[in-house]
Parts: structure tokens; sequence; C-alpha cells
């Protein structure tokens, strides 16, 4: 890069968003994020269940 050169970058514009970064809070031992994730699934595999069957 030159001195010339701008090191920043061109400003976003209004309807763009930068994208959100966000940090997972740390688990217990032997806890990780794919098995709350699939207890999350497994739960909303129920729910759909439950609501086609009162439908």
């Amino acid at each position: 890069m030159t001195i010339n050169e701008s090191a920043t970058s061109a400003p976003v514009s209004s309807t763009e968003r930068p994208p959100v970064v966000t940090t997972m809070p740390r688990l217990g031992r032997g806890v990780c994020w794919r098995d709350i994730e699939r207890e999350i699934e497994l739960d909303e595999l129920e729910r759909e269940a439950r609501l086609r069957e009162a439908a």
C-alpha cells in the first residue's frame, strides 16, 4: 500500500449493516453447543407434532 491509498474502507450505506458479531457464553465442562442445538431442534419437532395433532 502506498501513502496515497486510503487505509479505511468506504462508509457503510444506510441500507447495509455491518455483520453483528456475538460471542457465545462459556459452557460447563462436558457441554457443547452441538448438544444444545440438538435439544432445541428436538423441542421444535415435538412442538410441531403437537400442533399437527391439535389441528
